[in-house]
């Protein structure tokens, strides 16, 4: 039977982050209210796809991280339109294991939240679902698409739930 102390700790482990949730929350990509002289067009010059973990209030731009010297910050991209985060940026800040990792450019990435799926059923090939939003996996070893999703996993899962931390 597990303790009361393992049980509370196997619970701090599977609560996300505070920060997360403001992550998946905020609007990467767009104009800086700060500096919108640096704002154009083409490619990522001006907008915001930098988040600083210990502020965790808003997107940030290149020219905004001065203010945040010493904090830890995740640079966002985009791929197809979604915005991810490659691996190695969140593997000290966070447990991504069970979430379907892409290669993008090279390097393993994440998925900051589902993606809609085109016609219907799991995608052809998928050897899994997503256990929240039921998008086809092609890694037999994750159970979700998106670390959005296993973040509202974590709701619906009876605590305490060994297999979903999101902590190293």
């Amino acid at each position: 039977m597990t303790g009361l102390k393992q049980m509370a700790l196997l619970d701090a482990q599977r609560s996300p982050p505070a920060w997360l949730r403001r992550l998946l929350e905020t609007n990467f990509f767009e104009k800086c209210s700060d500096h919108p002289e640096a704002w154009r067009s083409t490619r990522s010059a001006g907008c915001c796809n930098f988040f600083c973990t210990a502020c965790a209030s808003r997107a940030l731009c290149s020219r905004c991280l001065g203010d945040h010297a010493g904090h830890e910050i995740i640079q966002i991209r985009k791929s197809s339109s979604h915005c991810l985060v490659k691996v190695e940026d969140l593997r000290h800040l966070l447990n991504v294991s069970l979430v379907q990792t892409y290669i993008i450019n090279g390097a393993p990435a994440v998925f900051l939240d589902e993606r809609s799926m085109s016609g219907k059923g799991k995608k052809p090939g998928a050897e899994t679902e997503c256990e929240e939003c039921g998008r086809g996996l092609q890694d037999a070893g994750s159970l979700f698409c998106s670390l959005g999703c296993k973040v509202r996993s974590i709701k619906s899962r009876p605590a305490p739930c060994s297999v979903v931390r999101f902590y190293v």
